[in-house]
């Protein structure tokens, strides 16, 4: 185990996760001290809202109960440097916004996790752009608390995520690695056969329509027959339903190119499997000149905010993830 919570080639890239996390996003680096300020204070009132959720639907718990008044002392130091600078900050985007909050209390620590160390290298980027010596001191700070306290008592907390390297993984982690593949591999068929006829009948229309409407159903399938979750995600998102799991959160922010695979203090197995785009895919997923005639109005109608296109052949589009349990190594072993 190196590090905690830290290729079938098609374009299968539409499906629903369990969990939307309430996780900071990678965003593009400021160009000023106002772009500054307004990332880090969006960042943490993110970190507010989501924290304050997590207690409405699990009550307050430590470490939440705990975090969410030093992310408040957080938002009241930024607002500070406005104030200083004679800069007015920007309304909080998360006041009346629905979080969605995962299913377990073990589950929304992992979450935070994710977005703690998220917030570091937010503050990583800030700091390095800032020339005010007392915002770029108030973010170091900010930083220190995210990484040093507060990334601590979530994983005291967490399911204990750790990524594996392949050649370090159990005999029965080999098994679950192979149960993951099945998937995989039962799920690429069958979305793949649909998405063929799909185009024979009604050209590239017809296969975004599949997508839309099938691949929930087709991934549900494959992940009851083979007594697993498997999904499709991807940094750049056709359908906003398709998050990646939050064992699988970090790992899509470093964009690998070969699978990766994490486990957990269950006894759970992630897969994170690589998916290239082939030729066929350009007709939904390419530039605007690859793009079918129709696709574009189908997918302005479908996916307001499409991220998914100008891909080029060969290009990593995404991964599978697949998180097998632990019963499923063992059941293979069993019947060996």
């Amino acid at each position: 185990m190196t590090r905690k919570l830290t290729g079938m080639t098609t374009c299968l890239l539409i499906l629903v996760t369990g969990l939307t996390l309430g996780l900071s996003e990678p965003q593009p680096k400021p160009t000023t001290i106002k772009e500054s300020l307004d990332t880090a204070i969006d960042d943490e009132r993110h970190a507010i809202a989501f924290y304050e959720a997590v207690m409405a639907k699990f009550g307050e718990r430590r470490p939440f109960s705990n975090i969410v008044h030093a992310e408040r002392r957080h938002e009241a130091m930024l607002l500070e440097q406005y104030v200083r600078l004679g800069l007015t900050p920007p309304a909080n985007a998360w006041v009346g916004k629905t979080i969605d909050v995962p299913d377990t209390f073990a589950e929304a620590c992992d979450a935070s996790i994710v977005a703690e160390i998220r917030n570091g290298r937010i503050y990583d980027r800030l700091i390095a752009g800032t020339a005010d010596d007392e915002v770029r001191d108030v973010f170091e700070r900010l930083q220190w608390a995210s990484l040093e306290r507060h990334l601590r008592a979530f994983r005291r907390h967490g399911s204990g995520w750790d990524e594996l390297k392949s050649d370090d993984l159990t005999k029965e982690q080999k098994k679950q690695r192979e149960k993951a593949e099945e998937a995989r591999s039962a799920m690429y068929g069958e979305l793949l056969g649909e998405l063929m006829k799909a185009i024979q009948k009604g050209g590239p229309t017809g296969a975004i329509d599949v997508c839309s409407k099938r691949a929930p159903d087709i991934a549900k399938a494959a992940g009851e027959k083979h007594g697993v979750r498997i999904g499709r995600t991807s940094w750049k998102l056709r359908n906003p339903k398709n998050q990646p799991p939050v064992w699988a959160a970090l790992l899509v922010d470093e964009r690998p190119e070969s699978a990766r695979f994490m486990a957990d203090d269950s006894g759970r197995l992630g897969a994170l499997m690589p998916i290239r785009l082939s030729g066929t895919c350009l007709k939904c997923h390419g530039g605007s000149s690859d793009l079918a005639p129709g696709v574009k109005d189908q997918l302005d109608r479908l996916y307001k905010e499409d991220q998914a296109t100008g891909f080029k052949d060969g290009e990593l589009r995404g991964w599978f993830w697949v998180e097998v349990p632990e019963s499923a190594g063992a059941d293979a072993k069993r019947a060996e």
